[in-house]
């Protein structure tokens, strides 16, 4: 056995690779000059089959954790195309599945813990293998989306239950009807001039933020309403009008997406072009809800774009009403 395969067989069991030399070295050679075949027992075969398997587990576990890696070294420079990051990626996971083979016992302990943990938050229904599953193809798509900066990606935490606010965002033709009706509903007299799409979106706003009703959710159940069923009743909690105004809007063609706070979710509006903020701030003010503004502020975020996301809580009777709360954990863009 050369040098190379010596090594590469020691990568893969994690054995001292003067060890297995020593022990090849002592064995007896047959009379063809070959070393002799002894019949494996079955707990070596055994212990050779679990071997592989954790080489396998190790593989995708080292593949999993450095792909984002891969998808950010894209991102940093493009201009190498994806040849590069992949090179890099390659030799990346070929170091770090020797590194963990070293240290396979802790890696085991880890592993074991974790899944027992997330066993349990499964179970009670506080953190799933879907959720485990999708906040890390989330991360991804945050990695690869050029329009959020990494700034945000890497201090911004994970929007809990995304994929659930995403399902129940997504509007129907139900909902589509309703907002066809609803966007020309008020505001008839702005209907045609400059922002019209946005008339239409503050129509839709006024007519679900005037109806709508605070419901708490079921007793230790976080419910989700999906927006046809919020239609029904104009009811629910945060989440509900959240995902309601959400589809409604994107249903018409806006952007929107969702702030969530320690203890609050609410929608924002984004301005498509930020040369028609002041435009849209006219209309707020001096034309769709001069009472409901008077001399108030309008409350806006401006994301690290520099896009502009107005305020559309239900705590506010107009848009870019004042802020329930300040302190924004995680966001999410509704397509």
């Amino acid at each position: 056995m050369n040098n190379f395969s010596l090594w590469l067989k020691c990568a893969f069991t994690g054995e001292n690779p003067r060890k297995v030399r020593r022990k090849l070295e002592n064995q007896l050679p047959e009379p063809d000059g070959t070393y002799g075949i002894r019949r494996k027992s079955p707990r070596e075969i055994v212990r050779e089959q679990q071997m592989w398997v954790g080489c396998l587990i190790f593989m995708l576990l080292s593949a999993a954790m450095l792909f984002p890696f891969a998808v950010l070294l894209h991102r940093v420079f493009p201009v190498t195309g994806w040849t590069i990051p992949v090179i890099v990626y390659i030799i990346s996971i070929l170091v770090l599945f020797y590194f963990l083979r070293k240290v396979k016992f802790t890696i085991w302990t880890l592993l074991g813990l974790g899944l027992v943990v997330l066993t349990i938050t499964t179970a009670v229904n506080k953190y799933t293998y879907k959720d485990l599953y999708y906040g890390y193809r989330g991360f991804i798509y945050n990695v690869s989306n050029e329009r959020k900066s990494l700034h945000d990606v890497f201090t911004q935490k994970p929007f809990p239950r995304y994929r659930d606010f995403l399902k129940a965002s997504h509007f129907t033709p139900v909902v589509r009807q309703y907002s066809l009706k609803t966007a020309t509903k008020n505001f008839t007299k702005y209907q045609k001039g400059d922002g019209w799409q946005y008339v239409q979106y503050f129509s839709i706003f006024k007519d679900i933020n005037s109806k709508w009703q605070y419901v708490s959710d079921p007793v230790h159940r976080d419910y989700i309403a999906p927006a046809a069923e919020s239609l029904e009743t104009f009811c629910g909690d945060c989440d509900d009008y959240s995902v309601l105004i959400a589809a409604c809007i994107t249903s018409i063609g806006g952007t929107v997406r969702l702030v969530r706070t320690e203890s609050h979710v609410y929608p924002e509006l984004k301005i498509e072009n930020k040369e028609d903020f002041p435009m849209v701030k006219n209309l707020i003010r001096k034309k769709l809800f001069r009472k409901e503004v008077a001399k108030k502020g309008i409350s806006y975020h401006t994301d690290g774009y520099g896009d502009i996301w107005i305020n559309l809580d239900y705590t506010a009777k107009y848009p870019g009403g004042k802020f329930l709360y300040n302190d924004v954990v995680s966001v999410l863009e509704i397509p």
